[in-house]
């Protein structure tokens, strides 16, 4: 009995011994995995022959970095780079984002060399990529290589293709993409909704862009905005951190994720179109291997397969909206509103200024509702209104207010009144208009009549700038004689010597400044390379402000409009008709450098990735909108 005790005591010892390994090595891996999210490495071929180029990449994986300090490549030479590409991948609901920034290399003598670390900043930590070793072998013609075949030897029982997974790899044809995109066609696609199938003109329906997917996704790239002829639009900003929902279609669960919104305005009636989009992503397919490889059969290989998507459009029928009942002051406003009118004093002296507001708040298409057409009594000079603004746009369309502050300077005593004004709308819901009217006031003006009135019309006789700086023109007539001392001799005081000694030091400046013109001129490149970054500086304004704020969004959101507009205008291409790729064109047929138009594509990317993941840092942004200007610079001077 005591034999057994003890067998079982250690067995529950062994037990215990056993759950605390296993928590051990849980923990450690746990810490290792969380160790190893941000990743920094670089890749390079193990072979090439010497007349052959070749990439070097280093890649950074979920992190923004910033930086990064290549190793010198000696023994080689660089043809391009850094070029930088960023992806972005949904796997099974987690999201990966990475940046790998490509060399273009080309050996310059036979052997087995390598190439160091390199190292790049990552939330103020140095991390270092790994060596790479390149074997650089003798040169060899284009169809040499090609035709390379590894002769097996029978006898030989590691001299298989199941031992020698990779190189049977390398020579087995992939499945044909444009195949596997047909077939995709039910996996991923994308899909045009609008809110609303009728409407009056005016009143607000949404669109939303919406892609679909049951296959993994490394990332996706809007190569056409949709245009809207017809309608006054306003895009809807989206949450940069949004996750994809499930949706079911057609009995078939899938991910979702909104690409675009916008509000839509109709500005005519009749059936008017709303436009498609266009998206390129890539999806990871499995596809079964064809290899004798166990591992190869049994879990089959992940494919990339680019793929462009397009929405089909959609058209929405307009009404004009109804003549039964509109008031005669109607001026457009549709949606929901409310009016309000105030006056800042009742009683003043002449002279006196008083403030009259007008304030219209609500939701709806707000940015077209004008201030009403306002009397006011002769004896009132009145001013043009100042306008205060605070619209918001959002998922359920344009809101806010809108104030109309009326500065009112009474010329006369008396006892007068501020008519009451309407205000008219028509909501859409209820198919119907509504018109508002403010309260009128009365205003007791006294005092002695203003000397600066006009008898004819009662107006003002001076001007509006004379009455803005009343409080700094008055000057006081003084009632007693003044005294008068004789002053110090004008000849040989400072005031003398320097208006003789103006000319000569004019003289010099003259010199001076005709020196470095010549100067300026002289460098032509410079001067250019000048008027260009004072260009680039100017469009990329609004973008240093939110650069200077830290606000990433807003600022990616303005670089990418400002080097759009760029191209737009120095290309002659319609907004509508601007991608990636008829920029290229037109860039390659007007002689742009090919390593600027890889920059430029490399930061439109980054750009885009920015509004759909929390991309970059302060230092990052800095880097980015210093690119932007040069490459605004260098496509002045590149771009004929």
């Amino acid at each position: 009995m005591k034999r057994s005790a003890t067998y079982l005591y250690s067995i529950f010892e062994l037990s215990h011994f056993r759950i605390f390994a296993l928590a051990l090595l849980l923990s450690m891996v746990g810490c290792q995995w969380s160790f190893s999210q941000a990743k920094f490495y670089a890749s390079a071929p193990k072979s090439v022959p010497q007349n052959s180029n070749f990439q070097l990449s280093y890649t950074l994986e979920n992190a923004n970095g910033s930086s990064l300090k290549p190793t010198a490549v000696n023994d080689f030479q660089v043809l391009g780079g850094p070029n930088t590409s960023t992806s972005m991948q949904w796997v099974n609901g987690n999201v990966t984002q990475s940046v790998t920034y490509n060399y273009i290399l080309r050996p310059k003598n036979q052997g087995t060399f390598k190439i160091g670390k390199a190292s790049i900043v990552v939330s103020g930590v140095t991390m270092e990529s790994n060596e790479v070793s390149v074997e650089v072998t003798a040169p060899v013609a284009a169809q040499q290589q090609q035709q390379q075949r590894r002769q097996r030897n029978p006898f030989d029982p590691f001299d298989d293709p199941f031992f020698n997974q990779g190189q049977e790899e390398d020579e087995e044809p992939q499945t044909n993409n444009a195949d596997l995109e047909k077939q995709l066609k039910d996996e991923v696609f994308m899909k045009l909704s609008v809110d609303k199938n009728s409407a009056y003109k005016g009143e607000m329906l949404t669109a939303t862009y919406k892609l679909y997917f049951r296959q993994n996704l490394s990332g996706f790239n809007v190569t056409k905005a949709p245009a809207f002829d017809g309608y006054w639009s306003q895009e809807v900003e989206l949450d940069p951190k949004r996750r994809p929902t499930l949706e079911t279609v057609n009995g078939k669960q899938y991910n979702t994720i909104e690409i675009l919104k916008y509000n839509l305005y109709p500005q005519r009636a009749g059936a008017l179109p709303v436009a498609s989009c266009e998206l390129s992503t890539v999806a990871q397919v499995q596809v079964r291997s064809n290899s004798r490889n166990f591992f190869g059969s049994f879990f089959g290989q992940v494919q990339q397969v680019p793929m462009t998507l397009k929405t089909s459009s959609a058209v929405v029928n307009v009404k004009e909206l109804p003549e039964n009942g509109k008031p005669a002051d109607f001026s457009g406003a549709v949606g929901s509103y409310k009016f309000e009118s105030s006056l800042s004093n009742k009683e003043a002296k002449t002279d006196e200024p008083i403030t009259y507001t007008l304030k219209i708040s609500g939701t709806g298409n707000l940015k077209f509702v004008d201030a009403p057409a306002l009397k006011f009594p002769v004896e009132f000079e009145v001013y043009d209104p100042k306008t205060k603004e605070n619209i918001s746009n959002g998922v359920g369309g344009m809101s806010g207010t809108k104030q109309y502050d009326y500065l009112i300077i009474p010329r006369q005593p008396g006892d007068f009144k501020i008519e009451s004004k309407t205000f008219s709308w028509f909501e859409p819901s209820s198919a119907k208009y509504f018109t508002v009217n403010s309260p009128e006031f009365t205003v007791k003006v006294t005092g002695e009549p203003s000397k600066n009135v006009n008898a004819n019309n009662g107006t003002t006789g001076v001007s509006k700038e004379e009455v803005s700086l009343v409080g700094q023109d008055i000057r006081y007539i003084k009632t007693t004689t003044p005294e008068f001392k004789k002053g110090n001799s004008f000849f040989g005081s400072p005031s003398f010597v320097a208006m003789y000694s103006a000319p000569f030091l004019l003289f010099i400046g003259l010199v001076v400044a005709k020196r470095r013109n010549e100067d300026l001129a002289a460098d032509v490149i410079g001067t250019k390379r000048r008027r260009a970054l004072k260009l680039a500086k100017k469009r990329l304004s609004i973008a240093a402000k939110h650069l200077a704020k830290s606000d990433k969004k807003n600022f990616y959101d303005e670089l990418s409009r400002a080097i759009w507009g760029y191209l737009g205008d120095k290309l002659n291409i319609d907004m509508a008709e601007l991608s990636k790729d008829n920029v290229e064109e037109k860039l390659l047929s007007r002689n742009a450098k090919a390593e600027t138009i890889s920059k430029l594509k490399a930061l439109l990317s980054t750009c885009e990735l920015a509004l759909y993941s929390p991309v970059g840092e302060g230092g990052e942004m800095k880097q980015n909108y210093d690119a932007a200007m040069n490459l605004m610079a260098d496509l002045e001077d590149e771009v004929k």
